[in-house]
């Protein structure tokens, strides 16, 4: 953890994440290969799995992924103008902390997604897509606000 006691290797993370999300996003946005492994739209009787479905459909995730660019480029910004260079022993302890909390619930999801997929593939791509954007964005939110605060 004592790698974490300089602010660029913050920055590298969430920039090198951030290009895995926002390309994984923007190029899966209107590809036609991708579209055809979605889910039929309004075939559930959920009107939430129905939008969020047709949000995916219509190309919408590639604002996602622009929403993901821009986040990361703040919380950069925020580091490499920040007069503190060097993190204390507090700061580095909520620092891993928030790590270790989103790789555990990324870690708890994968079973869950497993057993989706294999229960009933219907919905899998579009559940997999929204648990990727709220955890992911969940992650820059927090960082972000670490940053500012400290």
């Amino acid at each position: 953890m004592k790698l974490l006691r300089h602010s660029m290797v913050n920055a590298i993370f969430i920039g090198t994440m951030s290009a895995v999300y926002s390309f994984l996003f923007i190029i899966t946005s209107n590809h036609i290969e991708f579209l055809r492994l979605l889910s039929n739209t309004n075939t559930l009787q959920s009107d939430f799995w129905n939008s969020w479905s047709y949000f995916i459909r219509v190309g919408n995730m590639k604002y996602v992924g622009y929403v993901i660019i821009v986040l990361a480029l703040i919380i950069i910004l925020f580091i490499l103008f920040k007069p503190t260079k060097k993190y204390d022993e507090y700061q580095i302890s909520i620092l891993s902390k928030s790590i270790i909390v989103a790789g555990l619930i990324s870690i708890l999801m994968l079973p869950i997604i497993v057993i989706l997929l294999l229960s009933d593939p219907s919905y899998a791509i579009e559940t997999i897509f929204l648990f990727a954007v709220f955890q992911w964005l969940g992650v820059l939110v927090t960082d972000l606000i670490y940053v500012i605060k400290y």
